[in-house]
C-alpha cells in the first residue's frame, strides 16, 4: 500500500461478503432459472428459438426460420406467463424477436 492510500476493506464475516454480492447472486440465479425453464418450455424448438439476451424485463430470442418465428409470435404471451410462474415477482414483460 502506498502512502496516503486508503487501505482495502477486508471482510470480517460471511454476512458482509453475502451483502456485498447478494444483488449479483440474485441476478445470476434468475438467469440460470430462466435458461433452464426456457429449455423445458420450448423443448425441441430450442434448435429454432435461441435465447440470446435479457435486458430489464425483455428477453431477446433469435429465430432461425420464418415458420418458427410465426409460432413464437403466436405463443409469446403464453410463454411470458409460463416463465413468470417460476419467479417470486413477474420479471419477463416482453419477448423481442431477432
Amino acid at each position: 500500500m502506498k502512502f496516503g492510500q486508503n487501505p482495502k476493506k477486508e471482510w470480517r464475516s460471511s454476512a458482509e461478503l453475502e451483502n456485498r454480492f447478494n444483488g449479483l447472486n440474485r441476478r445470476l440465479n434468475r438467469l440460470m432459472i430462466l435458461d433452464h425453464v426456457w429449455h423445458q418450455l420450448i423443448g425441441n424448438k430450442a434448435k429454432f428459438w435461441v435465447l440470446k439476451a435479457v435486458k430489464d424485463d425483455t428477453i431477446y430470442v433469435q429465430v432461425k426460420i420464418s415458420v418458427a418465428r410465426n409460432e413464437l409470435i403466436a405463443r409469446r404471451q403464453q410463454l411470458i406467463k409460463e416463465l413468470n410462474k417460476h419467479f417470486e415477482q413477474p420479471w419477463i414483460g416482453k419477448i423481442e424477436i431477432q
